[in-house]
């Protein structure tokens, strides 16, 4: 099995930056934050999910 390049996102919240978090994509990176925050159980409310973004992560370290 071949392994995805992970790239290093900012995590936001209401344009709020909480962290980062590395992912294959934004999505994954997002669902990746969320469980360590121990926000599993609310994966599946998507308004919840829905208030949270993400971009790249700018020279690989932090955040704009």
């Amino acid at each position: 099995m071949k392994k995805e390049k992970q790239t290093l996102f900012a995590i936001y919240k209401n344009d709020i930056h909480l962290g980062n978090e590395k992912g294959n994509n934004l999505k994954a990176a997002i669902k990746k934050y969320l469980i360590a925050a121990l926000f599993k159980k609310s994966l599946n409310d998507k308004e919840f999910v829905s208030s949270y973004s993400g971009k790249k992560a700018i020279k690989g370290i932090h955040f704009l």
